[in-house]
């Protein structure tokens, strides 16, 4: 199967927890079967009656998927925590156990599944012999250690916030400190553009907003970070 391609030039992340800090900071990222990818592909492959036994790897995702790194960060700080699923930690937990490793020249080194690809989509769907089950389309992998300056705490939160990533719906008051958060920068961003009415503007925007789902309050949070950016 030739599923994979060399990445072009950009920055990469992974996200994982911060029980790892000192041998990634010490060593970098090591290639492994950790336990997010157990948990998200191992049944599957049992269930087939397949033995699981993928190559050790380093996966990465670019800013556009910069969630999965997000996610993968929640399960690596559930498991280190001893939860059973990522939506049990707080967000507090998170932000002080959570950690986000970036490789500014990540693609340099790292081979790229193209998105374009349609299948096997990361399970096993019949392919033995596949040594990569979990590289899906769009993953970035290595089987070689990787380098990348890590960020925890406020600085993490900070980075994950600007990208609109901040805080994750999927936590208990994620969804709704979000929604909090996008009535801010909505009226922040309206304001400027008539700010004798600004009454109006104020009780307009917290209708609209209140009105949304909670998938709605992701794309439109995304949405005015980036207006909200270009303000700064």
């Amino acid at each position: 199967m030739n599923w994979y391609k060399k990445a072009a030039f950009k920055t990469l992340y992974h996200g994982t927890s911060i029980n790892n800090y000192d041998s990634i900071k010490n060593v970098g990222l090591v290639p492994e079967v950790g336990n997010f990818v157990r948990d998200s592909y191992e049944s599957e492959y049992d269930h087939a009656g397949v033995e699981f036994d993928p190559t050790p790897l380093v996966y990465a995702t670019d800013k556009e998927d910069l969630g999965k790194a997000v996610t993968a960060m929640m399960n690596a700080v559930a498991n280190m925590l001893g939860r059973d699923w990522l939506n049990e930690i707080t967000l507090n937990e998170l932000k002080n156990y959570g950690m986000l490793v970036i490789m500014r020249q990540g693609a340099d080194y790292m081979e790229q599944r193209p998105w374009e690809e349609t299948g096997p989509y990361g399970d096993w769907q019949g392919e033995t012999d596949n040594q990569y089950p979990a590289v899906e389309p769009g993953d970035y992998y290595s089987e070689d250690s990787q380098d990348g300056h890590i960020l925890v705490g406020n600085k993490m939160v900070a980075f994950l916030t600007k990208q609109g990533l901040w805080p994750p719906y999927q936590l208990e008051g994620g969804a709704e400190e979000k929604r909090k958060q996008l009535l801010t920068m909505a009226i922040r961003y309206h304001i400027k553009e008539k700010p004798e009415l600004k009454e109006q503007i104020v009780e307009k925007i917290k209708q609209n907003i209140m009105s949304l789902t909670d998938e709605e309050v992701e794309q439109h949070y995304k949405t005015y970070s980036e207006k909200i950016n270009e303000l700064v």
